[in-house]
């Protein structure tokens, strides 16, 4: 074997080795299936290999799995982090969501009783894809991946940058959910987990069951495989949170709220997914699969507000302020008729999602794959959501101050809780639904040549796809009760069924509880408060103005070379690649002018070039450089080119309003750039570092500007293309486990990760902002167990303080959120070789968030979600 002067083998040949021994690794994790493994040989050997089917071996554990983890990042031409399943279905958390906490640089806020909106390095431009497809739901763009349950997952990647052969989509990365195959299992393979969770503050027991069932076998056609999975959840929670309004000038030059009160969240949440995954392998070069996902999410939820308007600019009341401030610190009155609202927004939601592919794999001669794959998606989404506004209209005394960064309100000896003296103010009759479909075409060929020289491997291929995206809602939802002050008004008590009481806070906020409309009436007796209210007990018409149907068709080619050389001693490989898409774009909708409505439809066209660098020097067998530079675009969302104007005229507790989309609407643009050096000293040790740079073109934010229509001024939200951004960083990741050390102390490990960020956006007016939503700093530290039958995680999480929202309802201020900290643990005990028990907690530091406007004397909100406890039993043969 030829040596250079390191004493190890030359590019090509240690490219191979360095292949094979990934491939070999990854099957044995169960992460890829035979086929791929296949494909993969080829690439490296040039020639075809014989089917490991009886080779593949599924190796479990925590250890098993942050070393197939690191052997995805490692060997990946992309920069790309990856969570891979401890067992089948077993991850450390229990929604996609919340495992992606633990990624360097992703970011995730938790509300609802569980984690959902994820951003990676501060952004959420990003793209989420199932088993390297593209899905979505209903109208928007990416699938909610709280909806995806753990239970039917292999692995999640996180892609921060791209590649040519990626779809194209998202600005700050792509996240991939891998689900399981057939042929991924020796053999037969069941497994089955019951999962009992406890929410604290909802004070409810639910289930969450999932099993899988998995097969393959040899027959006269060839070997098949089959897989079905199935997964139930429900989850009852209970969020609450104390407010205080926008700051103003309230009394005697000091600054404050003209009001303050509670947000009583709560919800029934149940989730029902399935998958079905089928491979026949006929011949060792030739295999066709087929596979579905489906999902249909059932969510019944409240939001109950309590709005106190304090006595401000009142002579009878006693006013204080911070010391050495002038802003509010307590106000009080012995008896005053403030305006005293509960309302209780009810919202039935049902959301359902379908995708079905067949594809085949084909490798005609040596060296040659070719593939295809067509896809089908549908989803549908409606939503129920009646609001009905009550008033105490009576005087009271009143109590209210700032304390512990929020609001503190209370009513001394008045009863709030009694439904006696409520009235009817408002309803706000409100429905909505949206639809989206999708056909969508690939096709894939690679060419790997015999002689090992400076081209490794040629790819190209295609894709063709339209997709359809449709929302519309109700017309005129707003109708003020009769007699609203008067000694007319509807009472409250004279509706049996309507009348409830808040859930208790958890937090001492003043008032532990108040009267509130119960929303299961309003859900199911809506037209009984339609007929006490506007005399008509059927529900409010579509609004034309708000309806939008939008056909996108999508046509993509893209080519990409692997090359590799020595750089005098130094090895070096990489992949060099462009894709060209075009988007041409037909939106529909109606528009309103003095008036009269009518159709308007828009059409558009954009090409788009997307060139993609990546590069990795191999400096040592252990050490690593990486380099990657890539261009990638994002589309806006559907409803932001909705050309219709929806104007909401102000009532005696809402703003003149309105929202709109714009038609003109460009793709957000990003350069991105990624150094990375890499050190990979143990099968799972690694210490990590990456520095990125992202330039960003035609940025998307939404805006609320004063606009006149009909003579009236509106606060208009619309989106707009921001001139320019720019984002920088870096991230450090290490990961270790201490195997070296005596007896039982060698099932520990440790995971760490650190990520600084900082940039903003130029807005049109030349004003430089920091990006919504990103903290400058956020780390992750991890302790790891495995030793016998024990294994073992704690996870504590924290990001920094980070401007959530500017300008906030046209205000000059910002909101802006304090740290974040969380901690979740697992512990799990194998009763047998097929029987596992876990006892998990989430949310175990209660952790409140907290925002405030600009400043932390002037606070808005103090939030409480649910500490979650599970205890779960998993069987698999």
């Amino acid at each position: 074997m030829k040596r250079t002067s390191f004493g190890r083998a030359t590019a090509s040949s240690r490219h191979a080795f360095a292949l094979r021994t990934t491939v070999a690794a990854l099957a044995g994790a169960g992460l890829i299936s035979s086929a791929t493994v296949g494909a993969q040989e080829i690439a490296a050997a040039g020639t075809p290999a014989a089917t490991p089917a009886d080779a593949v071996v599924l190796v479990t554990g925590t250890r098993q799995a942050a070393q197939s983890a690191q052997t995805i990042k490692r060997n990946a031409e992309q920069v790309v982090d990856s969570i891979v399943a401890d067992d089948i279905g077993k991850f450390p958390d229990k929604n996609v969501a919340e495992i992606l906490g633990r990624v360097p640089g992703v970011q995730v806020i938790r509300q609802g009783g569980e984690a959902g909106n994820v951003v990676i390095r501060g952004l959420g431009g990003i793209t989420t894809l199932y088993n390297g497809r593209e899905m979505f739901t209903a109208a928007g763009r990416s699938l909610f991946l709280a909806d995806v349950p753990v239970a039917m997952l292999q692995r999640v990647d996180v892609y921060k940058s791209q590649g040519a052969d990626m779809v194209e989509g998202g600005t700050s990365g792509v996240i991939d959910v891998r689900t399981n195959r057939p042929f991924d299992f020796k053999g037969q393979q069941t497994a089955i987990n019951v999962r009992a969770e406890h929410r604290d503050k909802a004070d409810k027991i639910d289930p969450n069951v999932s099993g899988m069932l998995s097969n393959r076998w040899k027959s006269a056609i060839g070997e098949i495989g089959l897989l079905g999975g199935l997964s139930y959840q429900r989850g009852r929670y209970h969020d609450e949170t104390a407010f205080v309004g926008e700051p103003r000038e309230i009394d005697r030059g000091i600054m404050g709220a003209p009001s303050m009160g509670r947000v009583m969240s709560g919800g029934d949440r149940e989730r029902l997914a399935g998958n079905l995954s089928a491979q026949w392998r006929p011949s060792r070069d030739l295999e066709v699969y087929a596979e579905s996902f489906s999902t249909r999410i059932e969510h019944d939820s409240q939001s109950i507000f309590f709005v106190g308007d304090l006595p401000i600019n009142n002579p009878a009341s006693t006013v204080t302020a911070i010391s050495g401030t002038n802003y509010l610190e307590s106000i009080s009155n012995p008896m005053v008729n403030t305006f005293t609202l509960s309302s209780t927004q009810a919202r039935r939601d049902m959301s359902e999602g379908h995708q079905g592919a067949i594809g085949a794999i084909w490798k005609p001669v040596d060296g040659v794959r070719v593939s295809s794959e067509l896809v089908r998606t549908v989803s549908k989404y409606t939503q129920k959501n009646p609001i009905l506004d009550t008033i105490r209209n009576a005087a009271k005394p009143i109590s209210a101050s700032v304390r512990d960064g929020g609001g503190y309100l209370t009513y001394p000896g008045v009863d709030m809780t009694d439904p006696g003296p409520w009235t009817m103010f408002a309803m706000f009759d409100n429905h909505n639904r949206s639809r989206g479909a999708a056909t969508d075409w690939r096709g894939d060929v690679s060419w790997v040549p015999e002689a090992d020289g400076f081209i490794k491997e040629v790819s190209g291929g295609a894709r063709i796809a339209e997709r359809f995206a449709s929302y519309v809602h109700e017309l005129g939802n707003y109708a003020a009760a009769p007699d609203q002050w008067g000694p007319g008004a509807i009472k409250v008590a004279g509706f049996q069924g309507l009348n409830c009481t808040s859930p208790a806070t958890g937090g001492n906020y003043g008032m532990n509880q108040f009267y509130a409309p119960c929303a299961d009436f309003l859900l199911n007796n809506t037209g009984v408060i339609r007929q006490a209210i506007r005399g008509d007990s059927s529900p409010r018409p579509d609004d034309p103005l708000s309806y939008y149907a939008d056909r996108e068709k999508t046509q993509a080619i893209y080519a990409k070379l692997n090359f590799g050389f020595d750089a005098w001693t130094l090895p070096i490989d990489g992949t060099l690649g462009a894709r060209y898409v075009k988007t041409k774009q037909t939106i529909s909708g109606y528009s309103s002018n003095n008036g009269v409505v009518s159709p308007t439809t828009v059409s558009s066209t954009t090409s788009d070039v997307l060139p993609s660098l990546s590069m990795r020097a191999h400096f040592r067998q252990d050490l690593m450089g990486r380099l990657s530079a890539s261009k990638a675009i994002e589309r806006a969302p559907f409803g932001d080119f909705n050309p219709g104007l929806v104007l909401f005229p102000s009532t005696t507790t809402t703003l003149a309003t309105g929202t709109a989309g714009n038609p003109h609407l460009k793709p957000q643009e990003a350069r991105n750039v990624d150094v990375a050096l890499e050190w990979y000293f143990a099968p799972a040790g690694s210490l990590t570092g990456t520095l990125f740079h992202h330039k960003y073109e035609n940025y998307l934010r939404r805006t609320a500007r004063p606009e006149v229509h009909d003579g009236a001024t509106y606060n208009v939200s619309r989106p707009y293309n921001a001139v320019s951004g720019n984002l920088k960083g870096a991230e450090l990741a290490y990961q270790q486990f201490y195997t070296f050390l005596p007896g039982w102390l060698s099932g520990l490990g440790a995971q760490a990760n650190f990520t600084y960020m900082d940039g903003g956006l130029a807005e049109a007016d030349g004003t430089i902002n920091t990006f919504a939503g990103m903290s400058r700093r956020s780390a992750n530290l991890v302790g790891l167990y495995e030793y016998g039958k024990w294994s073992a995680r704690l996870a504590y999480s924290w990001r920094d303080r980070f401007t959530a929202e500017y300008n906030y309802r046209g205000t000059p201020h910002a909101i802006v959120v304090d740290p974040l900290k969380t901690l979740d643990a697992s512990i799990s005990y194998k009763l047998t070789d097929n029987l596992t028990i876990t006892l998990d907690g989430s949310n175990l530091l209660d952790q409140a968030y907290h925002d405030y406007h600009t400043v932390p004397e002037l606070p808005r909100d103090v939030r409480r979600y649910d500490r979650v406890v599970g205890l779960a039993l998993r069987w698999r043969n």
